[in-house]
């Protein structure tokens, strides 16, 4: 019997991040091996080329090593076993995060075991995040549960459109507990869920998000302004992701806005960039933080200058007689890089005093804040 409490040899193995390292100290000695398969089992991927394919059958015959998952990542590959994959989601009891990646197929080829288990994974208390993407013929019954979870993600998800959604209304969905809104789509697909979470005899989906990021584009027919005014009351965080001019409702509680913009070969900035500076001024009363963040487009050979192409009005050298914004306390702009395009150092020398004469009321004011990061 060792003389240390195993409290001691747990806070210890806690602290190890490197997986070999886990590896090893599982094979030491009996008190290291259940701290060591809890942290190695912590994050786990289902499928596809890292995990090799045998994965769901191997952890399905060990539960205990199941009970030890926080963040489970599900691949459905070529080798998909819908029996295992199902046992181990319905063994997964603390789960924390799903991320679900789908190979745009339709629902019913999850198999019965495997989209029977992820309705019930969805409606664990712990289950805090889902990432939805690539999957098409999703029942309205998943989109109800998922509402119950705080944070969702939905990206290339299509719903069953094959009844009416008047036909499908479940009146044992649980409370809804969405506070943070990504849709990373446009078009049809973004379409069905906002449709979805904004019909009239559904529970109050949207009444309690506090963060909304948004893809919008001229694809997506106005309903990106109408999830925006349904959570206006409590949104705090707006992001959008644009590749067109922005509309948007008064939302008088936003204190955080992000807005991405794509910038091509010559680094210019679009068109209705500043149309778009404009509406965010003029929507968003309360806010103190905005963030910009320019995304160099994969591919292009990076390029020395950054043209100027005059001030933005609101940023003006009269911005301290502004009338909007009168709560903006820092303005981040981020330039995006690819590693790929290798050393940015000489791009990003450009950069900075691009936005300075973008911004000129700024200037010497500790408002503004130029950095580089990598894409994510």
């Amino acid at each position: 019997m060792s003389p240390l409490p195993q409290e001691l040899f747990d806070a210890i193995i806690d602290q190890v991040r490197d997986k070999e390292t886990l590896k090893a100290c599982a094979l030491v000695a009996t008190p290291f091996l259940p701290p060591s398969q809890r942290n190695l089992f912590r994050k786990i991927r289902l499928g596809g080329l890292r995990s090799g394919r045998d994965t769901p059958v191997f952890l399905a015959g060990f539960p205990h090593l199941v009970s030890y998952i926080r963040d489970l990542i599900i691949y459905q590959d070529t080798a998909w076993n819908s029996v295992a994959v199902g046992v181990v989601l319905r063994s997964a009891r603390n789960i924390e995060s799903l991320v679900f990646l789908g190979r745009a197929l339709d629902w019913s080829h999850l198999g019965y075991e495997a989209s029977s288990a992820l309705l019930e994974c969805l409606l664990r208390p712990s289950l805090q995040r889902l990432d939805l993407t690539h999957m098409k013929s999703v029942p309205t019954a998943l989109i109800s549960v998922a509402t119950a979870i705080p944070v969702v993600s939905f990206f290339n998800v299509r719903m069953d459109v094959r009844k009416a959604i008047s036909e499908q209304l479940h009146t044992s969905a649980p409370a809804p507990r969405l506070r943070h809104l990504i849709l990373n789509d446009t078009g049809f697909a973004v379409h069905l869920i906002c449709n979805f979470l904004l019909h009239p005899r559904k529970p109050a989906y949207t009444q309690q998000i506090e963060r909304l990021e948004i893809y919008i584009d001229h694809h997506s027919a106005s309903y990106d302004e109408l999830i925006m005014a349904a959570c206006a009351a409590t949104l705090k965080y707006l992001a959008v992701n644009t590749e067109d001019i922005i509309r948007l409702p008064l939302l008088p509680s936003v204190l955080e806005v992000e807005m991405k913009v794509f910038v091509g070969e010559n680094r210019r900035l679009p068109a209705f960039f500043s149309q778009n500076i404009s509406q965010i001024a003029s929507s968003l009363p309360l806010a103190e933080t905005l963030t910009l963040v320019f995304i160099l487009e994969p591919g292009w050979i990076p390029e020395i200058e950054w043209p100027e192409e005059g001030s933005l009005p609101i940023f003006g050298p009269s911005f301290m007689d502004r009338t909007q914004l009168l709560h903006l306390r820092r303005v981040h702009c981020i330039l995006c890089r690819d590693t790929a395009l290798g050393d940015m150092s000489a791009v990003f020398d450009r950069f900075v005093p691009a936005m300075e004469s973008k911004m000129p009321g700024l200037r010497d004011r500790g408002i503004l804040k130029c950095t580089l990061a990598d894409l994510p």
